[in-house]
């Protein structure tokens, strides 16, 4: 019955599309689309492979975007790998259609000679297909109006933005006012496609035809699409295009390589799969095979989405030649050219017949033996900031595609302990690294605060901070005085913040339920050095940059995007001025408002407290936060007491990729003592009040520079020392005593640390009252 079904939809096909007067009739119209999909529905064999599923609507016109799933269980979702193509984005790309729809055939009809090979794919893998992700573009298109249509139909107006119920349109390439290009409305990089009708500076002049849309995801296609990727976390993933202007024709894409050297944190195995899957694509017109190349654009495109938000390895392949929409006899011949590539990639999946190499296992519940999904998995060698946290599934299950090496593997999860592995991966099989995870006991802590005086007005909902070595969290409370949290076991630095109130820090062992009474305090002394009634720069001093002061706000630049750096050295700089407090304090507070759009890993931002001679704290900032600005507060703790205090701002940029740059909202200084320091009131079997030295983990952990550790009841001077990795003394100190109280070492490799360190993991050796302590840090410069 294979090939007797396979004629009968091609006639019935050719019947139906007489009312396509500019195409081939070969082409599938979205109509004749939905009849092959129904058709093959009607088939029983093919019920427990096949489904098609309608996962959404186009934006205008509503008509329904079907996918398609072929596995052996095809009603279930399974722990399986799965593979997603999508035949068509562009509307007068349409060949990808046609190669979409041949690959459903080939899965559910296959030659005598691939019967083994699909079986195999479909008991294996989840397959999904999307023969078009643009109906409304395909409709302009097989209706004749304008068959070098490029995007959806959203109504604009010549005028702006904004419709105005009539479909602008130009039959000719470009001019079209109507649309946004789909494959420039994901959210990544988003900001760098073009404005509304924005001309083509290239000759082709396809004016207007790149439009990005009027936010990220404006779109529902791209939604739709979106919301598909990430419930299904694929492994790899084609969509097929075809280039207008021929120039990028025949040619496989991986993401991404900008500016010749920034590439994704997996190129090596991207990019050699991305290899592979041209060397099995002859092009149209000799022996040889499409080319493998990256892509070097940053416009909001789906590829580049995948992987950064996803981790799926997308390649955009250009199929066919300028000669967009040939006739059947070359439509035939590319689909047959291009099937090897979508092939291999299923095969490269699962390792048949080829490489296998990737890192996989199932994490579960130590006591339940129960999956957990929504682990964090993290490869120390192919990890950068760029990537959205990879995470394991509903089935516990995380995959990795990997090249032949060592790898280490961390896995995260809040509640349970953190685990870490070493892996060694080949190409022969998959390594299998499963994992059992310990949930972290917990334990109700009571808080209570105590009243203040008022009339003291707060506008924020307390919020408690935890954290140590291995993790921190932050706890949302509500506008109460009374709590009751559940805290995991273990050592902790607690900091309790509630608006303007003077934070409560304190190290605590949780090993039982405790209560414990704080006293929050009102801040002795408050300076706002920028934010209502300030606004001008009276506060600061702008050292290196082209920092401006405009609209309510401090900008980095005054350009949509800052300027990259001529050479490392140079550092956008700002600076308050010195402020005296009226008495020295031990506790200082900035509470800062800002957002800041920066690439991530090389480009940051440095925020310092410094007294007269040195850095007290600082925090560090890279990567996007631009939705909207967020609220950061930086404490800084001396318990010799603080009298002068200034604020630094840094920009550090590298010499290639920029952004948005930094804003500025509000920039607060709050000062007060923390009496709670040296007493704590606690109703339980936990006793502050012990005897013996206690010294804390280095906190944070890893750095950027600055290092602290706190010590408590140090009742005999304590030397510290630092070494490296090859056991090289880097500083030598001391602690002075300090009974019944807290004090805290710092220490900031940059400054303190002459010998220009490196990055990597350091030591630091403790001798106190007869008892030695050793502690690791890692250091990661800026």
């Amino acid at each position: 019955m294979r090939f007797p079904l396979r004629n009968l939809l091609l006639i019935n096909f050719l019947i139906i599309f007489i009312n396509a007067q500019s195409l081939d009739p070969r082409y599938h119209s979205y109509f004749e689309i939905e009849s092959f999909l129904d058709s093959l529905t009607q088939v029983n064999d093919f019920d427990s492979e096949f489904r098609v599923y309608q996962i959404g609507y186009s934006e205008m016109e509503e008509l329904p975007i079907y996918a398609v799933k072929i596995s052996d269980n095809v009603e279930f979702k399974e722990d399986e790998p799965r593979v997603l193509f999508v035949g068509q984005l562009h509307a007068e790309e349409i060949l990808g259609v046609e190669a979409v729809l041949e690959l459903i055939l080939l899965m559910l009809d296959p030659p005598p000679e691939q019967i083994q090979h699909m079986n195999i794919i479909k008991q294996n893998i989840e397959t999904w297909i999307i023969p078009t992700l643009n109906p409304e573009g395909l409709n302009v298109v097989h209706n004749g109006l304008d068959i070098s249509f490029r995007k959806n139909k959203k109504d604009f107006s010549p005028l702006g933005p904004w419709p105005n119920n009539y479909f602008d349109y130009d039959s000719a390439v470009g001019e079209d006012i109507d649309g946004v290009d789909l494959n420039r409305n994901f959210d990544f990089n988003w900001v760098f496609g073009d404005t509304f009708m924005e001309p083509d500076p290239s000759d082709y002049a396809a004016h207007y035809d790149y439009y990005r849309g009027l936010n990220p995801w404006s779109e529902a296609e791209t939604r739709v699409l979106r919301d598909l990727a990430i419930e299904n976390n694929f492994l790899f993933s084609i969509i097929w295009h075809s280039a207008r202007s021929g120039r990028f024709s025949e040619k496989v894409f991986s993401p991404w390589n900008w500016n010749g050297d920034k590439k994704t944190p997996d190129d090596a195995s991207i990019k050699l799969i991305g290899n592979q899957v041209a060397e099995r694509i002859i092009k149209e017109n000799s022996s040889e095979s499409y080319q493998s190349s990256y892509s070097t654009s940053r416009r909001g495109n789906a590829h580049d989405w995948f992987y950064q938000a996803t981790g799926t390895f997308q390649y955009l392949i250009e199929c066919g030649t300028a000669n967009l929409q040939p006739d059947s006899a070359l439509v035939e011949d590319t689909i047959d050219r291009l099937i090897p590539g979508m092939l291999y990639l299923l095969d490269r999946a699962i390792g048949y017949n080829t490489v296998a190499c990737q890192i996989t296992g199932i994490i579960s519940n130590a006591e339940t033996g129960s999956p957990l999904d929504n682990v964090v998995i993290t490869i120390d060698e192919l990890h950068s900031g760029v990537q959205k946290p990879r995470k394991s599934d509903e089935f516990g299950r995380y995959r990795r595609i990997v090249e032949p090496g060592t790898y280490s593997l961390h896995f995260r999860k809040k509640g349970y302990f953190p685990l870490n592995f070493t892996v060694t991966a080949n190409s022969s099989s998959p390594v299998i690294q499963n994992a059992t995870m310990t949930p972290i006991p917990t334990h109700n802590i009571e808080i209570n605060i105590s009243s203040f005086q008022y009339p003291v007005v707060l506008e924020e909902n307390p919020f408690l901070v935890i954290e140590n070595a291995q993790m921190s969290d932050t706890i949302q409370m509500d506008f109460s005085h009374n709590h009751v949290l559940q805290i995991p076991q273990g050592d902790w630095q607690f900091t309790l913040y509630w608006d303007f109130l003077i934070p409560w820090m304190q190290n605590i062992t949780i090993n039982t339920d405790i209560q414990l009474s704080i006293n929050m305090q009102e801040p002795l002394w408050v300076q706002t050095l920028f934010g209502f009634p300030i606004t001008d720069n009276s506060s600061f001093n702008i050292i290196e940059g082209p920092w401006v002061f405009d609209n309510n706000m401090i900008r980095s630049q005054n350009e949509l995007f800052y300027a990259n750096a001529d050479s490392l050295d140079s550092i956008f700089v700002l600076e308050s001025e010195m402020y005296s407090l009226p008495e020295p304090m031990d506790m200082i507070v900035l509470r800062i408002d800002q957002q800041w759009e920066l690439e991530w890993d090389n480009d940051s931002i440095k925020v310092s407290i410094m007294d007269s001679t040195k850095i007290i704290n600082q925090m560090f900032f890279t990567g996007h936060q631009w939705d909207q600005s967020a609220r950061h507060r930086l404490v800084a703790v001396d318990t010799n007491g603080i009298s002068n205090i200034k604020v630094k701002l840094e920009l550090k940029r590298d010499k290639t990729i920029n952004y948005r740059g930094y804003n500025i909202y509000n920039i607060k200084l709050f000062a007060g003592n923390n009496v709670t320091l040296s007493s704590i009131n606690e109703q339980s079997p936990f006793n502050q009040n012990n005897s013996t030295v206690s010294v804390s983990e280095i906190y944070p952990n890893p750095s950027n520079g600055m290092i602290h550790i706190d010590f408590i009841n140090n009742l005999q001077s304590s030397s510290i020392v630092v070494y490296n990795l090859l056991g090289q003394e880097v500083y030598a100190g001391e602690i002075p005593a300090q009974y019944n109280q807290k004090k805290i070492w710092r220490f900031n490799f940059l400054d303190d640390y002459q010998r220009n360190p490196v990055s990597g993991v350091y030591f630091i050796k403790i001798v106190s009252q007869n008892k030695t302590f050793y502690r690791k840090c890692i250091l990661l410069k800026p």
